[in-house]
């Protein structure tokens, strides 16, 4: 996919991400990290209930007292988002 292919699957998918994407870019040459990284956003975001679900870990965490409450929650998060990265390759 192609930055501006990534850009308008974005605008048309998950418009509420369009400013975050374009702050990120900054008028910079877009890198493949970047379009990687870009590509997972797009993924998550496109699907309200796991955009969602990531967001409520976030939450969760910032009620956590102590580290050790707060790694499952982060652990999860990355669960979530490797199995979004793999589904993409």
């Amino acid at each position: 996919m192609t930055p501006d292919e990534l850009r308008a699957a974005i605008a048309a998918d998950c418009p509420h991400r369009l400013d975050d994407f374009d702050g990120h870019l900054a008028d910079r040459a877009p890198t493949e990290a970047f379009v990687r990284l870009w590509r997972i956003e797009h993924a998550i975001s496109s699907r309200p209930a796991v955009e969602q679900q990531i967001a409520d870990l976030y939450e969760q965490i910032q009620t956590t007292d102590t580290r050790e409450q707060a790694m499952p929650l982060f652990e999860e998060i990355s669960r979530i988002r490797h199995e979004i990265s793999e589904g993409l390759q």
